[in-house]
């Protein structure tokens, strides 16, 4: 009889494999399952292929990804982030770096909104990459800031990733929330910090606004544009986490609030239309069917994994390893890391959960504070070549006035910031567990 870890390392070689070669990510998780399945364990298998749908079409939780695309994309037609933008950049001005400060505090404040990281890359570059640079702005600098901000997008809540992961360890997705916010700010804040630096240590690569530019307008008049610009943004945002933080609803109905509250927004903005609600539905309807597409063959996979004993002999394998649990704990990230190079965030996320997460939970670990710390691991997943999907969204707006090498180049530095923050979530657990802790228990 073969043993359970011939045959994981068989699904998992396989597995590569079929996605290497370009098949879609859905088609190469049920081809495994399904050629696993037959050969180690039956034709029992197809009634796997039944179960594994039903369960997602009937799993409530994740009504909550077409509700928060639909969200993101609605205020993203509203234009209130290119108001936003012009009055920040404006109050920040006389500071080297000010423009880059303004469009790393938006993508703050549109991570909690958005939710998904091709949205905020796309929209950040093609709102702020021009501005940028006729300021004079340093190309790479411009390119990194856009990139790493709209990257926030997946780790600071809402995001559909997390979303994902949540459904797919059985973790609440509000605790899961929580968890992941603090990293996220302290992520932002840190991208703020290199960028003062580097704006005052390399003085040609974030000049200041010229004075006449800043003398057009009053204190007043940019302090009102400010507040009533990050005032729609903060409805939205309230609206979604303040309704779980308050205790009103769960993540799902939230949502539901934040498209009712993207959608007046955008009202207001007088920036519905006929082809806005297409473009929008369209897009909802895309994103919504792979992320279930993923979801029911991922399922599946895990089904049969699960079956043929593959996971309980991998979890014994990390259990007896002599190195304690954070040397566990190293290699599992360690692996993410490196598959993040590789593949998208939701092959990722499919692949190593279901084996890592009890493998977590049996060594000691809270599997809300793994699932977190894994989300914060996976930002380096949309920077890193040759995968970089982040890289890739915003070279398809900018690339005629910004090369891929000053791309690559730029998001290196934000690389590194992103591992250094990771390492103070892993040394401070307390980071990532306040806050969930204290709200939920």
């Amino acid at each position: 009889m073969v043993s359970g870890m011939t045959i994981a390392i068989i699904m998992g070689v396989l597995l590569l494999v079929l996605i290497f070669s370009g098949y879609y990510l859905f088609a190469a998780l049920g081809g495994v399952a399904l050629i696993a399945g037959l050969t180690f364990w039956g034709p029992d298998v197809f009634q796997s292929v039944y179960f594994s749908t039903f369960k997602y079409c009937k799993d409530y939780g994740l009504l909550a990804v077409p509700l928060f695309v639909l969200m993101g994309q609605l205020l993203n037609q509203s234009g209130v982030a290119k108001r936003l933008f012009d009055h920040l950049s404006i109050a920040l001005g006389r500071q080297r770096g000010g423009m880059a400060i303004a469009a790393t505090l938006i993508a703050i404040l549109f991570a909690a909104t958005t939710g998904i990281v091709g949205a905020s890359v796309v929209s950040m570059g093609l709102l702020f990459t021009k501005p940028m640079l006729e300021a004079k702005y340093n190309k790479s600098l411009t390119a990194g800031v856009i990139i790493s901000g709209g990257t926030l997008g997946i780790l600071i809540p809402p995001s559909i990733m997390l979303v994902f992961m949540g459904s797919a360890a059985n973790v609440s997705v509000g605790k899961l929330f929580y968890g992941a916010m603090t990293p996220g700010i302290l992520l932002g804040v840190a991208y703020i910090i290199y960028i003062k630096i580097i704006a005052n240590v390399k003085k040609d690569y974030a000049p200041p606004m010229p004075e006449e530019e800043l003398s057009k307008y009053s204190r007043k008049e940019i302090i009102k544009g400010c507040v009533l610009h990050v005032l729609p943004v903060a409805v939205v945002i309230f609206s979604v986490l303040g309704a779980i933080w308050m205790g009103w609803c769960p993540a799902t109905e939230a949502a539901a609030l934040g498209v009712l509250a993207s959608f007046v927004i955008a009202l207001l903005y007088h920036s519905i239309t006929f082809d806005v609600i297409k473009k929008t539905l369209i897009e909802t309807i895309k994103l919504t069917s792979m992320v279930y597409a993923v979801s029911i063959f991922g399922n599946l996979f895990v089904t049969v994994f699960m079956r043929l004993g593959c996971s309980t002999a991998i979890t014994r394998l990390f259990a007896s390893m002599p190195i304690g649990k954070w040397g566990v704990f190293a290699i599992m990230m360690a692996t993410i890391f490196v598959l993040g190079f590789l593949m998208d965030w939701i092959a990722v996320c499919m692949i190593t959960i279901p084996i890592f997460v009890p493998i977590a939970v049996s060594v000691g670990f809270d599997a809300c504070y793994f699932l977190s710390m894994m989300a914060l691991i996976m930002q380096t997943a949309f920077l890193s070549p040759p995968m970089a999907a982040s890289i890739f969204y915003f070279q398809g707006v900018a690339k005629d006035s910004i090369t891929t090498q000053e791309t690559i180049r730029g998001v290196w530095p934000f690389m590194g910031i992103q591992l250094i923050v990771f390492l103070l979530c892993a040394i401070f657990p307390q980071i990532v567990s306040w806050l969930p802790n204290m709200l939920v228990g």
